[in-house]
Formats: C-alpha cells, structure tokens, sequence
C-alpha cells in the first residue's frame, strides 16, 4: 500500500489502513518491528466496531472509496495494490464522475 501510495501522490487518492483488534501499543510496537516508512494514517479499531459494521469477514480486506463517498472496490486477502492493472483500475475509480 505504501508503494501505491507514492505512486499516487499527485493524484487525488489516499490511503488509510485501519488495524482491528488491537491497541496502540501493540500497533506501535509492530510498526516499530515493520519499520518500513508508512506515511499513512493507521486508525485503530480495538473494539471491531467498524470491521462488523463494514462486514469485514477477512483481513486484509481492502475498500477503495470514490469521491462521492461510495465504495466502488472491495478486496479481500492480499494483493499487489502497485500492479500497473491495479493502479489502472484505481485511477479510473478516483475520478469525480466515474
């Protein structure tokens, strides 16, 4: 994620990784571990609230969200996000009017 992220960075596109069932401490010590540069927010979703809501069944699971709030992609398992398909794929659903 963190590739596509550079990527995209001129483009109207964001990532934001949401981690479920931990706390911050377990999340900052496994970032620490990872030290691998995120520059993304990572929000924490302790309680699974959001993961229930958003019937999350598997992690990862991935939701691309277009301009007008809606989820256009959804993706569960892992994936290579910088695949030039992919990031093609990505663009057209970043734009306003698609």
């Amino acid at each position: 994620m963190q590739a596509l992220r550079r990527q995209l960075a001129d483009e109207p596109f964001e990532v934001i990784a949401v981690n479920v069932g931990e706390g911050p401490v377990d999340v900052s010590n496994f970032l620490n571990r990872l030290d691998a540069g995120l520059d993304y927010p990572i929000l924490l979703d302790e309680n699974m609230v959001t993961a229930k809501r958003w019937k999350v069944r598997a992690l990862p699971t991935t939701y691309i969200i277009d301009p007008k709030g809606r989820a256009r992609y959804l993706a569960m398992g892992e994936r290579d996000f910088s695949a030039p398909d992919v990031v093609a794929v990505l663009r057209s659903l970043a734009l306003p009017d698609s």
